[in-house]
């Protein structure tokens, strides 16, 4: 896969999905800051990958 985003616009895109996702799930009711950090760094795996995926997708 080519990517032309930087590794710091990667960093960057990783962190503000992982924010969001978190907060998305908790405004949800379900809340991955009471629970474990497993929990927390799968939701945020996945805010990431789905917000760097998106980027990717519109900077085409």
């Amino acid at each position: 896969m080519k990517a032309d985003t930087g590794i710091f616009l990667n960093i960057i895109l990783g962190i503000v999905g992982a924010v969001v996702a978190n907060a998305l799930l908790s405004m949800f009711g379900i809340y991955t800051q009471a629970g474990s950090w497993l929990a927390q760094g799968v939701a945020g795996l996945i805010g990431a990958i789905i917000l760097i995926w998106l980027y990717r997708a519109v900077a085409r």
